[in-house]
């Protein structure tokens, strides 16, 4: 066979290697920098559920699997950490909160929320109400290097009865400013008060919707009662019909009280339900929401598994820090505020303050499996990120968590967050780790 002169640079540079006692993979571009291994690894894929160890070059995993095929792909600098059984998950995504922009409310400075998030295990948050101004601060964190996690923000068009106008057109749909700051939508709130108050005629909001979705932005909607439920998913269906679309992802927040054929409404359309596990909770003890459940039935209320089970596309989320305040001084610590009591949320459906939930809430529980897909791999298809994030797979960002236990199988109030990765890199690091190889 016929030497190129390609081989001719391979023999060259192997011997060169082998002359100087260099092993030749020790150089590879495709050598990790970083290896997980010796742990439960929960990738939240269909096709490998579960696996042994994740491999991370820079900023994106290159391979999961068991120890025997990942552990050799190390070089002589790739750092192998042992997880001595503990677990590993993709890093929890937040679908709807307000760390940053609402923190103060709990005493967070910006940096303070953002270094409490990660403590909790959140390498993404979707910050759901970022005007000018909080846009302006995002983009000034992160060009600092302060904005450690990452950031979809969503522009408000109303509050209550101020309607914005169409700010957000003189924006990019879904720009990404970094890997770490990215429009993702815009926001509008159709009731308040429990479902008491509402903001909208159908006209206006129909009008409003339709511009958004002709101009490619993803819509959120704050939507308490069902009677909000029917302005949106009127508005929704109109602005498809007019410029169709099979993906558009618009989203309802909260999602409190829906009616049988809302649900299926939702499904019809393609629509996204945001929902905090948290609710209702002790807001059952709120002035207007006992006004609430009597405008219809009880059963409408809360209907976390009926819209899993349907197949509506359901993502998870805190409302962070507004669902706390109950707890007063106690609202920033641990557990509350993490993605582990809201998930025992979903399975229980035990509220903050310890309250006992009623038969028809028991009857909407989600299995764990079921409640930790909200906050990883459905939390990304909410944004259009699941190519990229919500799951442990060769090619995606190497956003991960390190739990001390399997929550599948342990208590997971009792599990505590050890480390958080985004991007490849430790932005947290639990006290009793640090001194170990984990975090050295």
């Amino acid at each position: 066979m016929r030497a190129t002169l390609g081989d001719v640079r391979v023999v060259v540079l192997l011997g060169c290697l082998a002359i100087l006692n260099v092993p030749p993979d020790a150089i590879s571009p495709a050598a990790p920098d970083v290896i997980f291994h010796n742990g439960v690894v929960l990738t939240m894929e269909t096709s490998r559920p579960r696996a042994e160890a994740v491999a991370i070059l820079r900023d994106r995993i290159t391979a999961v699997g068991d120890d025997e095929d990942v552990v050799p792909l190390a070089s002589r600098t790739t750092r192998l950490i042992d997880l001595r059984g503990r677990t590993v998950m993709p890093g929890f995504i937040d679908s709807h909160a307000h760390w940053i922009g609402d923190g103060e409310m709990v005493g967070y400075l910006p940096e303070q929320a953002i270094d409490a998030a990660l403590r909790r295990g959140w390498t993404s948050i979707n910050e759901q109400f970022v005007d000018d101004e909080r846009l302006s601060r995002l983009r000034a964190l992160d060009r600092e290097g302060a904005l450690r996690l990452r950031v979809n923000a969503y522009l408000p068009v109303n509050y209550e009865d101020d309607k914005f106008g169409g700010w957000y057109l003189g924006l990019e749909p879904r720009r990404s400013y970094s890997p770490h700051l990215r429009l993702a939508g815009i926001k509008l709130f159709l009731d308040h008060d429990w479902g008491t108050t509402f903001h909208w005629d159908q006209a206006e909001l129909n009008r409003y919707v339709l511009v958004a979705h002709r101009n490619g932005w993803q819509v959120s909607a704050h939507a308490v009662s069902a009677e909000a439920h029917d302005q949106y998913l009127t508005a929704v269906a109109e602005a498809l019909t007019a410029h169709p679309n099979a993906d558009a992802r618009h989203r309802v927040e909260h999602v409190v009280q829906l009616r049988d054929d809302q649900l299926a409404r939702m499904r019809s359309l393609g629509l996204v339900a945001s929902i905090q596990p948290g609710l209702p909770g002790d807001s059952l003890r709120e002035i207007g929401f006992p006004e609430l459940v009597a405008r219809g039935e009880t059963r409408w209320i809360a209907r976390w598994r009926d819209l899993v089970d349907s197949g509506v596309r359901t993502i998870g989320s805190t409302d962070m820090p507004w669902l706390v305040l109950v707890l007063g001084g106690h609202a920033t610590a641990l557990p509350h505020g993490s993605p582990l009591e809201a998930v025992h949320q979903a399975v229980t459906r035990q509220s903050y303050l310890g309250r006992a939930p009623e038969d028809w809430q028991l009857a909407q529980r989600l299995t764990v499996e079921q409640a930790l897909r909200l906050f990883t791999i459905d939390a990304a298809h909410g944004t259009f990120e699941e190519d990229v994030k919500g799951s442990l797979a060769p090619g995606k960002y190497a956003d991960l968590v390190v739990l001390s236990d399997n929550p599948l199988s342990a208590d997971l109030l009792a599990v505590e967050v050890l480390a958080t990765v985004v991007g490849g890199r430790i932005e947290h690091c639990a006290e009793r780790v640090k001194d170990a190889n984990m975090c050295s």
